[in-house]
């Protein structure tokens, strides 16, 4: 079935797809020379070896592969082959090496593994399609004989190389697998339209060795967790670990566009709360936490610079009783608030202390931007807002950092900016208007409805 897309006036037609289909035909140089390979491999020189497994000549190799990832050629095929212990000749028995193996941990990048198995044709130049298509065009026994002549052409180092590359990219696509499975497919296109965001280039040039979110607790949880040594994890522990695991999921999903520095930078920064001073209650409460206290205490934290550098410092999350109760639903969540305004926070300082307050210079009231930890909101504070955890990152980070950047980059790929209130809109009002139905609340809604 044909599908009809229309052409905008004033657009151009797309160029036509083509695909030559001229059926390849080897020359007898050619075929003398795969044939020679397969029978008498050592007679092979370096250049005969490149011509036929399709590596550039050395000196372009080794710039494209410095390029890449840092290393020449020859000193990442050394990186792998140092790296495995195992019998290289047994090539399962490396591949089910990585599998609980932490991708920091493995022994290759992944597009270090990437030239390994694909080449710098493939893996930087992008030149895999161009190789497959050569490959259709050959008649079966050429295709057959390209083949054993590529084999035999390959050296035992590279051989060696590969297999642990092997190894490697099935770590990777072993995650990737079970980002999938733990995402929906409203989920991807939120963490896809999240990536559209230049929020990593933003935040990797700022301040402090990790970028992130504050998250409260009580310390009633602390305790109970520290009391339940022995006796099996806590409800907070088990809650931490299936935050970290949504958020894993979430930033693994899109491989190619988080950057490894980036997964590795990101946290949460998890403070517990003083009981008497978060207002936390008997557990079991629907009312168990005073925001307004946390809200002041986020603020304190501020002035006094117990905020860690890169994290944001015009939001925070929390986890009460009922984000605890949601573990167990479809979409499980936390609490995303703001803190007080400055001027509310000095106010009921200076009333604690007896003292008043002094015009502050202008120019210390002026909005700050591109810090890339946000500035706190200015004046009214809105309620708190629901955040499903699989999205607390990538898709919430980095709508909070568009608040940093000016003029179309604030919103775009969205209809709304991010400050709370169009979150909330965004979860209510437009999925009334949009999805022509009531929502569950939880931000964020389908990408459709952003």
């Amino acid at each position: 079935m044909a599908i009809y897309i229309p052409i905008p006036d004033g657009f151009p037609p797309p160029p036509p797809i083509v695909t030559d289909t001229t059926p390849l035909i080897l020359d007898e140089a050619t075929r003398a020379l795969y044939t020679r390979a397969i029978s008498d491999p050592s007679s092979l020189t370096d250049h005969e070896r490149r011509l036929i497994t399709r590596r550039p000549p050395k000196e372009e190799e080794d710039t494209l592969c410095r390029g890449a990832c840092g290393l020449s050629m020859d000193t990442l095929i050394a990186k792998a082959i140092n790296s495995t212990v195992h019998d290289p000749s047994d090539t399962n028995e490396i591949i089910n090496n990585y599998d609980s193996v932490n991708l920091p941990e493995l022994p290759l990048s992944k597009i270090e593994a990437g030239i390994l198995t694909v080449g710098v044709a493939g893996a930087v130049q992008k030149r895999t399609l161009e190789s497959i298509n050569e490959w259709a065009r050959l008649s079966p026994e050429d295709r057959d004989l390209k083949q054993r002549a590529m084999q035999a052409a390959t050296t035992d180092d590279v051989r060696a190389a590969r297999k642990v590359a092997a190894g490697v990219q099935k770590r990777w696509s072993d995650v990737r697998h079970a980002a999938r499975e733990a995402l929906n497919d409203d989920d991807t296109r939120n963490i896809r339209a999240a990536m559209k965001v230049p929020w990593q280039d933003h935040v990797l040039k700022g301040g402090g060795d990790r970028f992130g979110l504050v998250v409260f607790y009580s310390e009633d949880e602390e305790r109970e967790e520290r009391a339940g040594e022995g006796k099996g994890e806590s409800r907070l522990a088990l809650y931490k670990s299936q935050i970290g695991t949504a958020i894993y999921h979430a930033l693994h999903y899109p491989i190619s566009l988080v950057r490894d520095e980036t997964r590795a930078r990101f946290a949460l920064h998890w403070v517990a709360v003083l009981t008497n001073t978060s207002g936390y209650e008997n557990r079991g409460s629907d009312d168990v936490v005073d925001l307004s206290a946390l809200r002041s205490q986020f603020r304190t934290m501020l002035s006094s610079e117990e905020i860690p550098d890169g994290f944001r410092r015009d939001a925070f999350l929390y986890v009460d009783e009922e984000t605890f109760r949601s573990r167990e639903t479809a979409r499980p969540y936390v609490w995303l608030a703001e803190p007080e305004p400055e001027s509310q926070h000095e106010s009921e300082t200076q009333q604690a202390s007896g003292t008043e307050s002094e015009p502050r210079p202008e120019h210390e009231t002026e909005n700050e931007t591109g810090t890339g930890t946000g500035n706190p909101p200015p004046s009214k504070v809105l309620p708190p807002l629901k955040v499903d955890i699989k999205h607390i990152a990538p898709a919430l980070f980095a709508r909070l950092v568009q608040r940093d950047f000016q003029g179309e980059a604030r919103r775009k790929p969205y209809r709304y900016t991010s400050e709370l209130s169009q979150l909330h809109h965004a979860a209510t009002v437009a999925y009334r208007k949009w999805g022509r139905r009531e929502g569950d609340g939880i931000w964020p809604p389908p990408y459709r409805m952003q």
